[in-house]
Order: structure tokens, then C-alpha cells, then sequence
């Protein structure tokens, strides 16, 4: 059974990698600018200076923060001549996006400031400049109103989906489920039955874990995602009869509930998030701003 992650969660993937690729240069950007011969880690009586530490961040990504930073430059400058403005709604479109993927505006917070230590500023000026830089991409494409409309509508129905972090065990026979169900009840935990017994490849190394689908995700069993509709958090569900002649044990560990219905999408922010699907790639769109600019690196230690 060929399977994958739903679009939501795909989109989700791909923003936060970018999140954590940019801002992530940023602190060690900080790093740099800060330097100086003072101590800052000891390990016995040697001791690592700030200058030391700052030469190792420059040697292993000293390239990728200084173009990055070039980026940033000429997206400025690019703004610039082509008079592009960011509103206060389409930062907040962009922020509500890369927040979707967090059980609460609070988790996505402090997840980037745990992690990256990114503050609320931080992020928020990211936000600004992917859009700057989306809007580039975007600027001589041309979008009707109505496929905005029809950009909306799906918005809005997808704003009404609950999510599963689920888990299944996977068997190509009753009686193999019957086993499986017996084990679970007899104590063994969900996830070691999944990797012995599943018969699912793309799960059973996980545990069984499929991650968190919508809850009509396509890509899942029909028969699935109807039993899990009524279960609670830590249920377990099975043996559940599929239509290709397998069974599945099925384990809902979290509920993600539906977004607050009050949360909408710009005509603007839903415009460029069309258009983006017929632009070029933004990395090559950085490329070509660096080129017009003559922007070039000088040196990197090494």
C-alpha cells in the first residue's frame, strides 16, 4: 500500500525547515558580531575562547550565513525598486501558517526559543522577509479573482479538521490480528508488536507511527479513518478489515482539534500563495537577485 504524508503536513515540513535553515544563521551571525578573546566553555583545565568558537562557526557555515545575509540584502534592495510593501496581515497570515503546526501559538514560541533561541521579533522579521521575497517571485503573474475564491473555500474547509497522531499495526490476515490484539492485552506495548508483527514497511521500523494526518487524509485506509473518528487520545481500535484484504490495530496517541474557525486568510496572502505554484523556486529567485545586484562573497576562513 503506497502511502504519504497529507499536503497540510507536507507544507508544514517544508516551511519549518526554511524557519530553522534562515533563522538558525542568524545566531550564529550574532556569534560572529560579538566575538571576542573571552572564555566561554571549559573542559578540565583547557579552556575554548569566544574567538575560537567563532572561527569554528565561521570554517563550518561562514559561507551559507554570508549568503544568506546577501539574501537579505538584495531582497532589500529588490523591495526597494519595485516598491513592494508587507501589511500587518499577510505577517500574520504567514505566522498563523508556520504556527498551525503546534498545538498553540505558546508550543510554537517557545519551541523556537528553546531550540534556536529565536525570539517573537525574530520570527516575525523572517516572516517579512519570505514574503518580500515570495512577492518578487510573484510580482508579474497574474491571478483571477475567482480562482482566489476557490483558494479561500479550501482554506476555510481545511480550517475544520481535526488531526490524529496515529499509530496502526498493519497484518495480512485475521488471525494474525487476532494475535497481534492479544498481545497489546496481554500488556506488550503498542509499538514493539507494531515492528514485530506489522506487515507495513513504511511503519513498522516507527513503531507503526504514521504521524499526524488530517482526518479525511487520502492517503489513509477509508476504513481507518472512520473507526478513529470516535476514539479518544490512547485508544486502541481493531482488528479493522480493509478493503485490500488486510487488518489493521489502529492506536490514536494525540488529537490535534480543529483550528479556531476564526482564523481566516487574506484575498492578498491567498493570491500570492497561488501564484507561488507557477513561479520559479525561490532559492533560484535569490540567485538571480544576487546576480543583479553584484552580489558576491570576498573570503571565508577556513
Amino acid at each position: 500500500m503506497t502511502r504519504g504524508r497529507s499536503p497540510v503536513w507536507t507544507a508544514v515540513l517544508v516551511l519549518l525547515s526554511v524557519i530553522i535553515m534562515l533563522l538558525g544563521a542568524f545566531w550564529v551571525i550574532r556569534a560572529v558580531q560579538h566575538s571576542s578573546s573571552s572564555t566561554v566553555a571549559m573542559v578540565g583545565n583547557e579552556s575554548i575562547s569566544e574567538q575560537e568558537w567563532v572561527d569554528e562557526l565561521k570554517r563550518r557555515y561562514g559561507k551559507e550565513i554570508l549568503t544568506q545575509m546577501l539574501n537579505h540584502q538584495a531582497v532589500k534592495l529588490e523591495v526597494q525598486v519595485r516598491h513592494i510593501a508587507v501589511s500587518e496581515e499577510e505577517i500574520q497570515d504567514d505566522l498563523a501558517e508556520r504556527i498551525s503546526g503546534y498545538s498553540s501559538p505558546a508550543d510554537f514560541y517557545q519551541e523556537m526559543n528553546t531550540q534556536f533561541g529565536l525570539s517573537a521579533d525574530d520570527l516575525r522579521q523572517e516572516s517579512e522577509y519570505q514574503i518580500e521575497l515570495e512577492k518578487i517571485a510573484t510580482a508579474d503573474i497574474k491571478i483571477t479573482d475567482a480562482e482566489v475564491d476557490a483558494y479561500l473555500e479550501q482554506y476555510k474547509q481545511s480550517m475544520t479538521k481535526h488531526q490524529f497522531d496515529l499509530s496502526w499495526i498493519e497484518l495480512d490476515n485475521e488471525s494474525s490480528a487476532q494475535q497481534a490484539i492479544e498481545r497489546i492485552d496481554q500488556g506488550e506495548v503498542f509499538s514493539a508488536v507494531a515492528q514485530s508483527m506489522s506487515v507495513d514497511t513504511f511503519s513498522a521500523p516507527q513503531g507503526g507511527a504514521l504521524g499526524w494526518i488530517d482526518q479525511d487524509d487520502p492517503f489513509q485506509p477509508p476504513e481507518v479513518l472512520k473507526a478513529i473518528q470516535d476514539m479518544q487520545a490512547g485508544d486502541i481500535v481493531g482488528p479493522i478489515a480493509l478493503s485490500t484484504g488486510h487488518y489493521a490495530i489502529v492506536q490514536v496517541t494525540d488529537i490535534r482539534p480543529a483550528p479556531s474557525s476564526e482564523q481566516t486568510l487574506s484575498r492578498e496572502t491567498a493570491r500570492r500563495k497561488i501564484a507561488l505554484g507557477q513561479a520559479k523556486p525561490l532559492t533560484e529567485i535569490e540567485q538571480q537577485l544576487r546576480e543583479k545586484y553584484n552580489a558576491y562573497i570576498l573570503s571565508v576562513a577556513e
